[in-house]
């Protein structure tokens, strides 16, 4: 069983309290002074002479950018800029003694050559260090200044000898339980301990100090962040929940949102505004925060508790036999359900601005709150802070953090929107490494972004890929995003190169198969797309700021045509003020909130002015690629149209002026004035590869132990569970598969947790394995009304960050027609073996499948470079076959021959094969009837559109699988749509359409 990810290891060395403060120097750890040479810097393949730099009047935001990256100094204010913002000017009299300390300067006014103003910004330029942290302005030294951790912290002799201290220290889960304490005759609160240590924490900022302060951000962004998803992990932990089946505790939510109103939180939240089922979709009004029912020693719980043995927890299953609780369903309130959430919480309960996470190993470095994101903490969480009394080697080693150490922010300066201030400080944009810390979990959505992909297992490198290995790989040892040479790492976020892999070649035409999405490629971030709305959980004039969301995808109001159009329409724009303080016409998100960086100049061009790196880019219209007008790229010359865009978009009405469109040689094959646009998104298509994980196995464990010790990443308490196991069975980047989304588009979908779970009790006895079914009946529910016999779990729709706009010399493009259609060459040359598999797949005849066949047309075959009709039938929701279970979760097939596979304990699931044992089919997401096996979660915020699309389903008010119309017209060669006329995997035409992309 593995140990959990929280064990401790300390540094068996004690540190001596500093009583003054010393702002000289700091040192390397061989004792020399740090230099960089700035007069001659390469940054991103350019070299800047920093010593030229005009902090005033430099326009040139990468010039700015590149000098502070080289000395964080170069991003301070300059005393000689002329500034007129009319701001506060600075305090007057003689400087706190944390100014003195920890800057060097006799005034509040920053003018020392140690820490940076951290909030140079116009109206507030000169916050005093306690204004944020609180402490004495007079006290001396540091005793006397800081405030005194709590006794349950204590000292770094402490923190050695104290694992559960450290774990707080390290993570702040359960600071705000620590009771008021007092040192020397003064009374703290816990609180006032958090707020000085990180004042952009959560619980303080609710409280109003920090942050939160009032004429600061209260009010505001201290209101919505915590309500948003990010902040609580509100759809994570009601996700489980709904997932699980188990019944909606508040009972004034119960069946709110088809039954997916979010419950559990980090910690509790209400809305005294929430207008209930007339407000927006997925909004509640409370959500309570998720118990810890595992402490150490209180008899109430798990501890010593017979209740919870695993020998009864199947009886905590309905059975079916009562319509509403059907079958795999957990009972609310019951011991399963506790376990479960326990497990929850071990393995995944960290992920959320409430607390620090981990915290503990390179790339998981982080701060909670708002300094989670506005000021970042180095990814070998070592500081690179001007500071001179800040620990600048620490941790010794970046991939296990040890007692007492603790992290580092990168510098003392806020990041926001790049962009230089009329004081002449520099404000570097919001990293994707501020993201990358927690979007580790599912589809690794940063390393998507990155062209990085999670191989968990190292199955790849193992040659023991599922369903077949590359052709050809590079794993991401050279590859210093990840793994810096400087700093030494082996591992980023726990995990070392051979399971991060840079290139993946499939079908063996020297093209990546998991190339970098297109934006990224452009030197755009994270941030470019979703800022302050989307993050924050609101912005100013947005009257559905601060409202308690049940799901992510309620709280993301950026959509691609916000920025390129549509096929009929330009962005939408609307005038703003942008980050320059210009006047501008701007585009705008799907709320009417303008992108103050993307703007429409007067010649109709829309340019986007990068909120990362203050870089520059044009923006081409889908207008403009569809229609033949002359537009070209104003930066580039190139022209905008492309033909190919114009066929796979464009409105098929016979004008000029809507684009080609999918024309066939058959004119009944294609109604007149249709685009794809109409009902598909734009990532259906443009997202180019999905990590799916199929199968995932989670075990918790009971231990006792005294010499052990476990930590609850919801109140900081011990506890007695541990993580037993965390597996992915398969991971695999070549299946792609389509749905419905909450906004009734045509979208991807992806596996979601497809949970097979176990517990170890008290006495060591392991569970049986539980897969559940959701609160509609879908999952594991067998047989019932039109579904399967062999459930699929979970299965949602997502939004792969992997855009791409063409196939290049070295990496594969878009989704194309054949990745989605039948065509005639399909039918000619596969049309027997296709009836074959058909008629298997819908007898469930599993033994009967050619898997060896299956095995090219699926696993060798990304985008369908072979054309084959097996990966259509896979990509509508119909199963490939590949993906069965058995009640193990075990998978069944002839093909792998891994015997370590998760979770198979009688060997390799080649060598057990046995068709009648299969359970789960876990591609199978739908019946031909449109009758979903899948579990999903998202309520429709345009239910017409969605029941439209899911036609057949039987619970057609969530996103989900295809209905049975676009089921027929995409997978039956006899009453549904063959193609005469398609583009093929390569972006060539094909059939007739050479004749139709020409024109």
């Amino acid at each position: 069983m593995m140990p959990s990810r929280h064990s401790l290891k300390p540094i068996l060395a004690l540190s001596a309290a500093l009583v003054g403060c010393a702002p000289t120097a700091f040192d390397n750890p061989d004792g020399s002074t740090p230099t960089t040479d700035c007069n001659a810097y390469d940054f991103r393949g350019t070299t800047y002479d920093c010593s030229a730099l005009d902090r005033c009047t430099e326009t040139d935001l990468v010039y700015r950018l590149a000098c502070c990256e080289c000395d964080v100094a170069l991003c301070n204010p300059d005393p000689t800029c002329d500034e007129t913002d009319g701001g506060r000017p600075p305090p007057t009299g003689a400087a706190e003694s944390c100014m003195q300390c920890h800057n060097g300067s006799d005034h509040n006014d920053y003018a020392g050559e140690g820490m940076s103003n951290p909030h140079p910004f116009p109206g507030m330029p000169n916050i005093l260090c306690t204004e944020c942290h609180g402490g004495n302005p007079n006290g001396v030294g540091r005793l006397g200044s800081h405030v005194p951790a709590p006794p349950e912290i204590g000292d770094d002799d402490n923190l050695i000898l104290d694992p559960g201290a450290y774990f707080n220290y390290l993570t702040l889960s359960g600071i705000d339980n620590i009771p008021d304490y007092t040192v020397d005759g003064v009374t703290y609160t816990a609180l006032e301990w958090l707020q000085f240590m990180n004042p952009g924490d959560l619980r303080v900022v609710q409280d109003g100090e920090g942050c939160g302060t009032p004429g600061c951000h209260a009010g505001e962004h201290a209101e919505w962040v915590p309500r948003n998803a990010i902040g609580n992990a509100v759809g994570f932990f009601s996700g489980v929940a709904y997932a699980a089946g188990i019944e909606n505790h508040i009972p004034e939510q119960q069946g709110l949102w088809e039954d997916t109103a979010a419950e559990w939180g980090w910690r509790a939240l209400s809305d005294a505004d929430w207008a209930g089922s007339s407000d927006r979709v997925g909004s509640v009004g409370r959500v309570d925060e998720l118990p810890e029912r595992a402490v150490y020693g209180d008899r109430s719980g798990i501890y010593q508790n017979a209740l919870y043995d695993s020998t009864q927890l199947p009886n905590y299953l309905y059975d079916g036999t009562i319509r509403g609780y059907e079958a795999n369903r957990v009972v609310e309130g019951s011991p399963l359900e506790h376990v479960l959430f326990e497990a929850v919480g071990v393995t995944c309960g960290d992920c959320h601005l409430g607390s620090r996470g981990a915290n503990n190993r390179y790339g998981d470095f982080r701060s909670s709150g708002c300094t989670a994101c506005h000021m970042e903490y180095s990814t070998d969480g070592r500081s690179r802070s001007t500071d001179p009394n800040v620990n600048h080697t620490e941790p010794a080693d970046p991939d296990a953090i040890a007692a007492p150490e603790r992290s580092h922010i990168d510098s003392h300066q806020i990041r926001n929107v790049a962009r230089t201030l009329p004081n002449g400080a520099f404000v570097r944009g919001i990293s994707d490494y501020a993201c990358a810390g927690c979007h580790q979990g599912s589809n690794r959505t940063v390393m998507q972004f990155w062209g990085i992909r999670l191989d968990q297992n190292a199955d790849v490198v193992n040659n023991r890929q599922y369903p077949e290995n590359p052709a050809n790989f590079q794993n991401t040892a050279g590859d210093d995003r990840l793994f810096d040479p400087a700093v030494g790492n082996n591992t980023f976020n726990g995990r070392n190169a051979d399971q991060y892999l840079l290139v993946e070649d499939y079908d063996n035409d020297n093209r990546d198969d998991t190339p970098a999405d297109l934006h990224h490629e452009a030197g755009l971030g994270c941030i470019d797309c979703h800022g302050s709305r989307d993050l924050h959980g609101g912005t100013r004039g947005d009257d559905t700021s601060g409202r308690i969301v049940s799901r992510m995808d309620e709280s993301v109001q950026i959509e691609c045509q916000s920025c390129h159009g549509g096929v009929s329409n330009y962005a939408a724009t609307i005038p703003c003020r942008t980050y320059q303080g210009d006047m501008a016409d701007c585009a705008l998100d799907r709320a009417g909130n303008p992108l103050r960086h993307v703007t429409q100049d007067a010649e109709g061009n829309f340019f986007l002015i990068s909120r990362l790196n203050g870089s520059r880019h044009f923006i081409p219209q889908v207008r403009d690629v569809t229609v033949d007008n002359g537009m070209r790229n104003p930066l580039t010359r190139e022209a905008v149209f492309n033909p190919i865009g114009s066929y796979a978009m464009g409105r098929a009405d016979g004008s000029p002026t809507t684009g080609t469109g999918p024309l066939q040689g058959d004119p009944t094959l294609v109604t007149d004035g249709f685009s794809h646009t109409d009902r598909l998104d734009c990532a259906a298509c443009h997202a180019s590869w999905t990590n799916n994980c199929v199968g995932c196995h989670l075990a918790n464990e009971y231990d006792a132990d005294p010499a052990h010790y476990f930590f609850s990443n919801l109140t900081g308490e011990r506890i007695v569970q541990a993580q037993a196991n965390a597996d992915f069975t398969y991971i695999t980047p070549v299946p792609f598969y389509l749905g419905v989304n909450a906004r009734g588009r045509v979208t991807q979908m992806s596996s979601g947790t497809q949970l097979f779970y176990r517990y170890f009790d008290l006495n060591g006895v392991e569970s049986q394995v539980f897969a559940f079914s959701d609160r509609q009946g879908n999952g594991n529910n067998p047989n019932d009304l039109g579904r399967d016999a062999h459930g699929a779990l979970s299965f949602d729709a997502m939004m792969p960050h992997s855009i791409r706009g063409r196939v290049t010399g070295n990496a594969e493009g878009p989704r194309y027609c054949v990745a989605c259609h039948l065509t005639t060459d399909a039918i000619d040359t596969f049309g027997a073996q296709y009836a074959a598999f058909r008629a298997n797949m819908a007898n469930r005849n599993y033994a009967a499948l050619d898997f060896n066949l299956l095995r090219q047309h699926i696993g060798q075959n990304p985008g369908n470079q072979l054309n084959s009709p097996f990966w259509v039938h896979m990509v509508a929701g119909l199963g490939s076959g590949l993906f069965l279970f058995d009640d193990t979760g075990c998978p069944e097939n002839p093909l792998d021959d891994f015997a370590g596979r998760a979770y198979c304990p009688d060997g390799a699931p080649a060598r057990t094969f046995n068709a009648n044992d299969v359970t789960y089919n876990l591609d199978g997401l739908v019946e031909p009837t449109g009758v979903s096996n899948a579990a999903t979660a998202h309520p429709a915020t345009d239910p017409a559109r969605v029941a439209e699309l899911r036609r057949g389903s039987l619970n057609a008010g969530t996103s989900g699988p295809l209905g049975v119309e676009i089921l027929q017209l995409l997978t039956d060669p006899d009453n549904g749509l063959v193609l005469d006329s398609w583009i093929d995997a390569d972006g060539q035409p094909q059939g007739n359409a050479a004749a139709y992309v020409a024109r």
